[in-house]
Order: C-alpha cells, then structure tokens, then sequence
C-alpha cells in the first residue's frame, strides 16, 4: 500500500485544481501565468448517487477522518451545520467500495477523486481551477459536477464570454472501449472491478508514471487513449453537452479551442485546461462570492454498460501476479509496515507475502485473493517436521482433528473448511487439523510428516448453497448445460470431504455432492455455476470467492 507518499495513483476521474502557487497555461500558449484564488462561500454540497450500488464519500467528522455510505439512487446534503465536512487533504474522494473503513485517504487508483487546490477545512473555498483528469486511468464511475447559483438545475454560477469559464462537466468514459487501436489502453482487473489504464506509446506499458508522449507522437495525431479521455469529458456550453478538443500539437487543442474539461495526458505536452479558468482574461472574480450548491452526481447518466462488478477472483497458483500488485506488496513489506504498522492490522513485518496479498486485497483492490495454498506456511521448514505445541513434546489428541486426506492440499482443504483451524500436520493418507486455541507453537523432527501453519488473516471459505442446494445438480449456462468437462469426479466420504477437495483444487468454484454414491463433482467450469436442475439425492454448493 503506497501511502506514505502524497503522490497517490489516480483513479478512474480526478477533478484537478492547480494550486495558487502554480503556474497554468491559460487561453494563449506564449504566455504562462500566476494565478491567485480568492475565496467563495458554499451554502450546500449535494452528493448524488445515480449508479445502481453503493458508493462511499470520504470526509472528516469532528476531527476524524471517515466515511459515509450513499444508497443508490440516493442523496446527502451537507452543510456547515451538518458537521460532516465532505471534502480532506485537498480532495472529493468518491469510491465503490469502502476503503481502509474511511480512515485513510484511498489511492486515486481504486477511487473517484475531485482534487481541490487547497486543504478546505470549512464552505468557504478558492475560487477554483477545475478539471477531470483521465491520464491515470478511468473505470465506470462516472462523475458530473456544477457550480449552481441559486439551486440545482437553476442558474449555473459562472458561463461567460471566456470558453475556458464553465461551471459544469461531466464524465462518459466506458471500460469496454479500452481497445483503441494504437494500443494505447489496457484493461487492469482490481479487486472491486476494472480499470482502463493507458499505454505509454515510448515504453509500451500501461503504467501511472509521467509519459512524455501521451498526447501525440506526431502533431495531429493524437494518442487514442488521450482522445478518448478529451471527447467523453463534456462541458455544459450554450444549453448542451460540448465534448472536449483533444490535444494535437504541443500545447494546442484541436482546432485551436483552447479550454477542455480534463486533463487527459501529462503536462509536457497537454493544451490548456479548464472547468473553471475564470482568469484568462483577468476575470478572476467570475466566480461569485457564494453560491448555493456545490454539487457531484455519480453515475449522472446512470450505469454505463460494461463490467465494473467486483472481481474476486483467486490467483492460480501457477500464475504470475500483477506489476501493480507485485509493486504494492513489495512496497507494503519493505517501506510501509516499517514506516507505518499502524496501516496494516494483524500484520508484522514477518508475515508472509501471500498474507500481505490478502490485506491488500481486502483494503486496496490492487490484488486478487492469493492462491488459497499460499496461505500456509511451512513451520519449522515443514519438511519432516510434526506439528507440536509448547515444545516438541506436546502433542496432545486434543489438539486437533484427524481426517483422510490424499494429499497435503487436500489436508488443507480440511483446515479451510474447519473453524478456528491453526494449521495441518499431513503425512500420507493422515491429516491433522490443529485447532488448538494458541496455535502450532513447535515442531518435532520427524521423517514423513509435515507441518504448516494457517495464516489466520485469511478470508473465511464460503459455500453458499444454489437453489437451495439440496436435491439439486450442478449445471452450467441453463439447467440442460452439463458438459462432463466442466468438473472433476471424485470419491468422497461426506459432504465436508468433497469441499476440502474442491478447496484442494485452486481453480474450484464449486461442488455437486451425492452422499449414497460418495461422488464428488469439482466444478472447474470458467463462468462457474450459473444453474442447477432438480435432482433427487444430489447437492450443489457454490464456492463464495
């Protein structure tokens, strides 16, 4: 989890404002200048959520950096009275999921981010430089946002003569275009869905680094991704939706329309940006001492089509995991738990990679679940070692479970499925599940035996039951759907033994189980099990990922 740092990876849609200590290209690309806020007076900030699930808004309450939780189809508004300041450390952070429980600042890259140019700790605000920011990436969580006057659909608080000075725009971008035929996008999977990332044309890879030709490798021919960015990044001009110019030449817009509602590539080569530049042409004060709404719509034209659900796949234990994930577990380990062990719960800088996998996970979407069997880890070497408890000499019966089991993963599947499971001692065809309170705490050389620890951050296995599981079979796409190659058969002795072997197996998704025959069916089917039909005596269970 980089987080230590304040450069965080942005997300899907940031609404950028440059500080008042930057310098900005405003309508004329000879001349640079410095631009100074003064200040507005917000009456109300309108948070919508149009988007068919949840989103969370990331604020401070007395003092406390936290979260709030909008319904779909639902608003909040906030006032100074309210007491919930809905807006921290320069940043409207917008997400679908609820990161580190609104404690921490989520990276931009899992998030929706309104980027403001100043810590605003009350409604009084700078009159601000406004703009989405797209060359980061962007995901299906759409944002629109308006400075209203008077009221919401009223008169809006500043559209003058400068093209530059608007006071609302939103966001059309779609996952499912990231195929842009210069290579220039590339879809990223995050734990609570997917992220179109750009591909720098000098380096070939999809990274959030500075790219110093992500506008245009020629003038004229902008880079597809950027393009995209500018045209589904709108401003409200003249009674209708106005997609952006995008940037063809350094410096210059397409058609020599000097404003834009993003900022779709890095500033080396970008044109000039807007939403609001009310300074251009020394009309700072455009903007009104005070307006009435600030507001932000999520999903303004509500869900746009595509796969933006969470993903919660498990990594196979025989593929590589991401750069990003990789980057963001090596970073954890090595800087962050060091700097920070507050961050990371339930984690020491000895636990192990596949441990901090998980967490990560869990709290940041940068990385799938880590294969289940990562999860254990070998005690003492595991090796000849016995699971013991105190010392080498404590191994009481009561200790642990004794099953069958084929094999150490097999054994495992047995401990995943056992509450308050510690960790497995196998030798072959014996299984010990230690449930031992305090956990294995010593080994004993032993030849033939292993011994592995459980990580006790791992995610609780659960088999959720289809069509109500009993009296039901396993089917694929409809109930007529049932391909001999969509599972493993199996012989197991109990409902129990058949789930232990199809945690046995990392790309399981569920089980078909008849106990008068011992078989065992391990669904392996990619779509997993979409249906059943009905059968007498039979049982289908789908592996929760």
């Amino acid at each position: 989890l980089k987080l230590s740092n304040m450069v965080w990876r942005s997300a899907v849609i940031v609404i950028h404002v440059l500080s008042a200590e930057s310098h900005c290209l405003l309508q004329s690309q000879q001349s640079v200048k410095r631009w100074t806020p003064s200040f507005m007076q917000v009456r109300k900030a309108v948070f919508e959520n149009r988007c068919s699930k949840a989103v969370y808004l990331y604020g401070v309450q007395n003092g406390e950096y936290t979260n709030l939780k909008i319904e779909p189809q639902t608003s909040e508004e906030f006032t100074e009275e309210r007491g919930f300041l809905p807006w921290r450390e320069q940043r409207i952070t917008v997400s679908y999921v609820d990161l580190f429980n609104g404690v921490l600042r989520p990276p931009s890259l899992d998030a929706a981010v309104i980027e403001l140019n100043a810590d605003y700790e009350s409604f009084s605000v700078p009159k601000s430089h406004i703009t989405f920011l797209g060359q980061l990436g962007y995901s299906m969580l759409n944002l629109e946002i308006a400075l209203w006057k008077d009221r919401v659909g009223g008169i809006l608080a500043v559209e003058g003569a400068n093209p530059a000075c608007f006071s609302r725009a939103k966001t059309t971008f779609n996952v499912s275009h990231c195929s842009f035929e210069d290579g220039s996008g590339e879809v990223l999977r995050r734990a609570w869905g997917d992220l179109c990332m750009p591909v720098c044309p000098s380096t070939g890879l999809a990274s959030e680094e500075p790219c110093s030709d992500s506008c245009f490798v020629a003038p004229g021919a902008p880079v597809k991704y950027a393009e995209y960015i500018s045209h589904n990044s709108w401003a409200w001009k003249n009674g209708g939706w106005v997609g952006s110019p995008a940037t063809v030449d350094l410096h210059l817009r397409e058609g020599g329309n000097q404003w834009s509602a993003t900022f779709e590539c890095w500033d080396s080569q970008t044109g000039p940006v807007g939403f609001p530049i009310c300074g251009g042409y020394g009309d700072v004060d455009g903007l009104p001492d005070e307006i009435a709404v600030w507001q932000v719509v999520a999903c303004p034209d509500g869900d746009q089509r595509g796969d933006y659900d969470l993903q919660t796949s498990q990594t196979d234990c025989n593929e590589a995991i991401s750069s990003s994930c990789q980057s963001d577990i090596t970073w954890a380990m090595t800087t962050g738990i060091i700097q920070h062990p507050e961050w990371y719960p339930g984690l020491t800088a000895s636990s192990s990679e596949a441990e901090f996998q998980s967490f990560i996970h869990r709290e940041l979407g940068s990385c799938p679940e880590p294969c289940r069997m990562a999860l254990f880890e070998a005690v003492d070497g595991g090796s000849s070692r016995a699971c013991r408890g105190n010392d080498a000499f404590d191994n009481s019966a009561a200790y642990y479970d004794l099953k069958s089991a084929d094999s150490v993963e097999h054994c495992n599947g047995w401990c995943m499925i056992t509450s308050g499971c510690q960790g497995i001692e196998y030798r072959i065809g014996r299984c010990e599940v230690w449930t031992r309170p305090e956990g294995i705490g010593a080994t004993k050389n032993l030849s033939g035996f292993s011994c592995f620890r459980y990580s006790q951050l791992a995610r609780k296995v659960v088999f959720t039951p289809v069509d109500g599981a009993v009296g039901r079979v396993c089917r694929g796409r409809s109930s007529s759907d049932n391909s001999k190659t969509y599972y493993r058969l199996e012989q197991a002795s109990s409902l129990q033994d058949c789930k232990a072997r199809c945690l046995a197996a990392t790309s399981c998704k569920g089980i078909e189980f008849a106990a008068a025959k011992n078989r065992c069916e391990v669904w392996h089917r990619p779509g997993g099990i979409e249906a059943s039909a009905a059968l007498s005596g039979y049982q289908c269970w789908r592996l929760a990922a």
